[in-house]
Protein backbone atom coordinates (compact mmCIF):
# COMPACT_ATOMS: atom_id res chain seq x y z
CA UNK A 1 0.00 0.00 0.00
CA UNK A 2 1.40 3.07 -0.87
CA UNK A 3 1.72 5.47 1.84
CA UNK A 4 -0.14 8.90 2.28
CA UNK A 5 1.35 11.90 2.89
CA UNK A 6 0.24 14.83 5.05
CA UNK A 7 2.10 18.60 4.36
CA UNK A 8 2.39 20.36 7.14
CA UNK A 9 -0.68 22.88 6.06
CA UNK A 10 -2.49 19.18 6.85
CA UNK A 11 -1.37 18.64 10.23
CA UNK A 12 -2.14 22.14 11.51
CA UNK A 13 -5.56 22.19 9.78
CA UNK A 14 -6.58 18.95 11.38
CA UNK A 15 -4.58 20.01 14.88
CA UNK A 16 -6.99 23.11 15.14
CA UNK A 17 -10.07 21.42 14.26
CA UNK A 18 -9.74 18.84 16.89
CA UNK A 19 -8.62 21.91 19.10
CA UNK A 20 -11.91 22.85 18.68
CA UNK A 21 -13.84 19.57 19.10
CA UNK A 22 -11.73 18.76 22.21
CA UNK A 23 -12.91 22.42 23.68
CA UNK A 24 -16.51 20.97 22.62
CA UNK A 25 -16.13 17.78 24.66
CA UNK A 26 -14.31 19.17 27.26
CA UNK A 27 -17.91 21.43 28.33
CA UNK A 28 -19.97 19.13 27.84
CA UNK A 29 -18.30 16.47 30.09
CA UNK A 30 -17.79 19.35 32.49
CA UNK A 31 -21.56 20.07 32.62
CA UNK A 32 -22.70 16.40 33.08
CA UNK A 33 -20.45 16.42 35.89
CA UNK A 34 -20.93 20.01 37.48
CA UNK A 35 -16.85 20.48 37.72
CA UNK A 36 -13.95 21.84 36.38
CA UNK A 37 -12.25 19.75 33.55
CA UNK A 38 -9.46 20.07 31.07
CA UNK A 39 -7.99 18.06 27.74
CA UNK A 40 -4.32 17.81 26.82
CA UNK A 41 -3.89 19.53 23.53
CA UNK A 42 -4.14 16.46 20.52
CA UNK A 43 -1.36 14.92 19.76
CA UNK A 44 -1.17 13.74 15.90
CA UNK A 45 0.72 11.33 14.87
CA UNK A 46 0.87 8.95 11.52
CA UNK A 47 2.01 5.08 11.83
CA UNK A 48 1.86 1.78 11.48
CA UNK A 49 0.70 -1.09 13.65
CA UNK A 50 3.68 -1.48 15.44
CA UNK A 51 3.91 1.91 15.80
CA UNK A 52 0.24 2.65 17.75
CA UNK A 53 1.05 -0.60 19.94
CA UNK A 54 4.31 1.56 20.94
CA UNK A 55 2.52 4.42 21.50
CA UNK A 56 -0.12 3.03 23.70
CA UNK A 57 2.59 1.18 25.59
CA UNK A 58 4.24 4.69 26.14
CA UNK A 59 1.19 6.38 26.55
CA UNK A 60 -1.15 3.52 29.20
CA UNK A 61 0.16 2.55 32.23
CA UNK A 62 0.90 -1.44 31.91
CA UNK A 63 0.10 -1.92 35.71
CA UNK A 64 -2.92 -0.88 36.11
CA UNK A 65 -6.37 -2.89 34.87
CA UNK A 66 -8.72 -0.50 32.43
CA UNK A 67 -11.93 -0.05 31.02
CA UNK A 68 -11.57 0.12 27.22
CA UNK A 69 -14.38 1.44 25.18
CA UNK A 70 -14.25 1.26 21.19
CA UNK A 71 -16.80 2.80 18.93
CA UNK A 72 -16.10 2.38 15.17
CA UNK A 73 -17.66 5.37 13.09
CA UNK A 74 -18.24 5.38 9.22
CA UNK A 75 -19.34 7.56 6.73
CA UNK A 76 -17.32 9.59 4.18
CA UNK A 77 -14.73 9.60 7.25
CA UNK A 78 -14.14 6.39 9.07
CA UNK A 79 -12.17 5.49 12.16
CA UNK A 80 -12.29 4.21 15.77
CA UNK A 81 -12.70 5.96 18.78
CA UNK A 82 -11.13 4.45 21.64
CA UNK A 83 -11.70 5.49 25.53
CA UNK A 84 -9.42 4.38 28.23
CA UNK A 85 -10.42 5.02 31.80
CA UNK A 86 -8.43 3.01 35.18
CA UNK A 87 -10.90 0.85 37.10
CA UNK A 88 -10.17 3.19 39.83
CA UNK A 89 -10.91 6.65 37.87
CA UNK A 90 -14.30 4.40 36.32
CA UNK A 91 -15.44 3.95 40.12
CA UNK A 92 -14.66 7.92 40.86
CA UNK A 93 -16.70 8.83 38.01
CA UNK A 94 -20.02 6.10 38.92
CA UNK A 95 -19.77 7.97 42.51
CA UNK A 96 -19.54 11.26 40.90
CA UNK A 97 -21.81 10.88 38.57
CA UNK A 98 -24.52 8.96 40.68
CA UNK A 99 -23.68 10.58 43.93
CA UNK A 100 -23.18 6.97 45.65
CA UNK A 101 -20.43 5.72 47.52
CA UNK A 102 -20.33 2.27 45.88
CA UNK A 103 -21.67 1.83 42.57
CA UNK A 104 -22.06 -1.46 41.09
CA UNK A 105 -20.36 -3.40 38.27
CA UNK A 106 -23.24 -2.53 35.93
CA UNK A 107 -23.39 1.01 36.98
CA UNK A 108 -19.50 1.81 36.21
CA UNK A 109 -19.80 -0.03 33.16
CA UNK A 110 -23.11 1.96 31.90
CA UNK A 111 -21.04 5.05 33.33
CA UNK A 112 -18.37 4.80 31.24
CA UNK A 113 -20.22 3.85 27.80
CA UNK A 114 -22.16 7.05 28.56
CA UNK A 115 -19.12 9.24 29.20
CA UNK A 116 -17.57 7.77 26.25
CA UNK A 117 -20.56 8.44 23.62
CA UNK A 118 -20.68 11.63 24.65
CA UNK A 119 -17.43 12.45 23.93
CA UNK A 120 -17.14 10.61 20.90
CA UNK A 121 -20.33 12.17 19.73
CA UNK A 122 -19.02 15.58 20.50
CA UNK A 123 -15.74 15.38 19.12
CA UNK A 124 -16.45 13.60 16.31
CA UNK A 125 -19.10 15.21 15.39
CA UNK A 126 -17.75 18.52 15.42
CA UNK A 127 -14.62 17.69 13.67
CA UNK A 128 -17.31 16.41 10.44
CA UNK A 129 -19.20 19.42 10.98
CA UNK A 130 -15.96 21.14 10.32
CA UNK A 131 -15.23 18.90 7.54
CA UNK A 132 -18.66 19.26 6.34
CA UNK A 133 -19.86 15.42 6.24
CA UNK A 134 -22.06 13.24 8.55
CA UNK A 135 -20.82 9.80 9.80
CA UNK A 136 -22.56 7.44 11.43
CA UNK A 137 -21.14 6.58 15.05
CA UNK A 138 -21.58 2.05 15.87
CA UNK A 139 -22.45 0.63 19.40
CA UNK A 140 -19.57 0.89 21.49
CA UNK A 141 -18.38 -1.71 23.09
CA UNK A 142 -16.68 -2.22 26.82
CA UNK A 143 -14.51 -4.62 28.32
CA UNK A 144 -11.72 -4.23 31.21
CA UNK A 145 -7.97 -5.11 30.03
CA UNK A 146 -5.38 -5.50 32.47
CA UNK A 147 -2.24 -4.08 31.56
CA UNK A 148 -1.97 -1.94 28.18
CA UNK A 149 -1.92 -4.65 24.90
CA UNK A 150 -5.44 -2.59 24.03
CA UNK A 151 -5.13 -3.87 20.07
CA UNK A 152 -5.63 -7.63 19.82
CA UNK A 153 -4.31 -9.93 16.27
CA UNK A 154 -7.23 -9.26 14.68
CA UNK A 155 -7.78 -5.61 14.83
CA UNK A 156 -4.27 -5.62 13.67
CA UNK A 157 -5.07 -6.47 10.22
CA UNK A 158 -5.37 -4.23 7.49
CA UNK A 159 -3.86 -0.94 9.46
CA UNK A 160 -1.05 -0.73 7.04
CA UNK A 161 -0.74 3.08 7.70
CA UNK A 162 -2.72 5.07 10.99
CA UNK A 163 -3.67 8.38 11.67
CA UNK A 164 -3.30 8.28 15.33
CA UNK A 165 -4.97 11.41 17.58
CA UNK A 166 -4.86 11.35 21.50
CA UNK A 167 -5.53 13.48 23.96
CA UNK A 168 -6.36 13.27 27.30
CA UNK A 169 -9.28 14.02 29.66
CA UNK A 170 -8.21 15.14 33.78
CA UNK A 171 -10.98 16.33 36.50
CA UNK A 172 -7.98 16.44 39.33
CA UNK A 173 -10.92 17.07 41.80
CA UNK A 174 -13.12 14.30 41.36
CA UNK A 175 -9.61 12.14 40.53
CA UNK A 176 -11.39 11.44 37.40
CA UNK A 177 -8.46 10.83 33.85
CA UNK A 178 -8.78 8.56 30.72
CA UNK A 179 -7.02 8.82 28.12
CA UNK A 180 -8.95 9.47 24.04
CA UNK A 181 -7.36 7.54 20.87
CA UNK A 182 -9.30 8.23 17.18
CA UNK A 183 -7.78 5.99 14.70
CA UNK A 184 -8.03 6.08 11.31
CA UNK A 185 -6.53 4.09 8.54
CA UNK A 186 -6.09 2.54 4.48
CA UNK A 187 -8.69 4.78 2.62
CA UNK A 188 -10.31 6.60 5.14
CA UNK A 189 -6.50 8.51 5.74
CA UNK A 190 -6.93 9.37 1.80
CA UNK A 191 -10.79 10.44 2.59
CA UNK A 192 -9.52 12.72 5.60
CA UNK A 193 -6.42 13.92 3.32
CA UNK A 194 -9.44 15.06 0.93
CA UNK A 195 -11.40 16.99 3.01
CA UNK A 196 -8.90 19.06 4.76
CA UNK A 197 -7.89 20.54 0.69
CA UNK A 198 -11.35 20.89 0.57
CA UNK A 199 -11.18 23.07 4.39
CA UNK A 200 -7.69 24.53 3.08
CA UNK A 201 -9.57 25.99 -0.28
CA UNK A 202 -12.14 27.17 1.94
CA UNK A 203 -9.52 29.13 4.03
CA UNK A 204 -7.59 30.37 1.27
CA UNK A 205 -10.46 31.71 -1.23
Amino acid sequence: MKLIEFSGDHLDVLRELMNIAVGNATASIADLLKAFGTMHIPKITISDITGLKQYIQDTIPSENSHYVTKQLFGGPLGGEFIFVITDESAINFGNHLYDIDAPKDADIYDAVIELTNILSATMISRLTEELNVKVQFFVPSTQIIKGNNLIDLDEAQGYAQIIIISTQMEFQNQNINGHIFILTKDAMIQSLKDLIDHKLEELYA
